[in-house]
């Protein structure tokens, strides 16, 4: 790897002024929150499991949600070394991930002169630096090299068999996996910004709000779909719809009042049936 440095370490330099936003942050608080909601719609499936559901529908929402939270940690990793080549005015010529984190010894040495000795990572922290890099250019690439890449190391770690499918690579994407990265990723940042006198993204009082941790999708949501319902029966006065869209406000009419009246009307003359919806 080639790089020049464009400050000396004998000032702290400042950086460009067209140059003067840090992106880290966003997207470890968006990584943090996907790790939660991965962890949110684990426990619902576990929960539909023990009630005798296959909890399908919930883990594929669990495994999205890991996705996002992977390739966010890594958006957020490499946002936050970039950011610190910045700030010391360092010119990295690579753009290879892992190359660019190993400069950050020189990015170091010109941001904290005195310290008393040269930061650089270490053995587990390069070792996840690789993981993580593999784990998004798989999800990320569609090239058969990125796949074997991430297919090799998780071979040589015991965690899939010999010649394991893409599918049974994908299995490994759950929720503890995303905490996993999460809490590695936010321990390392915090270890260098405290080494070179930096800022670091941070999980605690990261304004997390409910609404991201429960946002469910419309025509799941009861509320929401009475309310789209009661758009369309103003503008018709008779609906019909199919029947996976109502089978939840049929169960809330059953339950009590809900302001709509839903009822199943049988079809004829070898006509199937349908799902109907009148004002309450």
């Amino acid at each position: 790897m080639t790089s020049s440095s464009t400050a000396t370490p004998s000032a702290r330099p400042e950086p460009e002024s067209h140059h003067d936003v840090d992106l880290a942050q966003v997207m470890f608080r968006r990584a943090d929150v996907e790790s939660r909601r991965a962890a949110m719609y684990a426990a619902q499936a576990q929960q539909e499991g023990a009630a005798g559901l296959s909890g399908m529908e919930r883990q594929a929402r669990e495994r999205d949600a890991v996705i996002s939270a992977v390739v966010l940690v890594q958006a957020s990793v490499e946002a936050f070394i970039n950011w610190t080549h910045i700030q010391a005015g360092h010119t990295v010529n690579s753009m290879n991930f892992k190359d660019r984190g190993r400069a950050i010894t020189t990015s170091a040495a010109i941001l904290n002169p005195t310290a008393t000795e040269p930061f650089a990572w270490d053995t587990a922290e390069d070792d996840f630096f690789t993981e993580l890099n593999k784990w998004r250019n798989f999800l990320g690439h569609a090239s058969p090299t990125s796949r074997n890449w991430l297919r090799d190391l998780l071979v040589e770690r015991g965690e899939v068999p010999p010649g394991a499918s893409d599918s049974q690579m994908m299995e490994l994407l759950t929720a503890p996996l995303a905490a996993r990265f999460v809490d590695t990723a936010l321990t390392l940042m915090n270890r260098a910004a405290k080494a070179i006198g930096t800022g670091a993204p941070f999980s605690n009082g990261a304004w997390d709000a409910p609404d991201e941790l429960a946002e469910p999708p419309l025509l799941e949501d009861p509320a929401a779909l009475r309310s789209l319902l009661r758009v369309t029966l103003r503008r018709t006065g008779f609906l019909s719809l199919p029947a996976d869209e109502l089978s939840r406000e049929l169960d809330r009419q059953r339950a009590g009042q809900t302001g709509l009246w839903v009822r199943w009307r049988p079809g004829r003359r070898r006509r199937p049936g349908r799902w109907t919806v009148k004002r309450g």
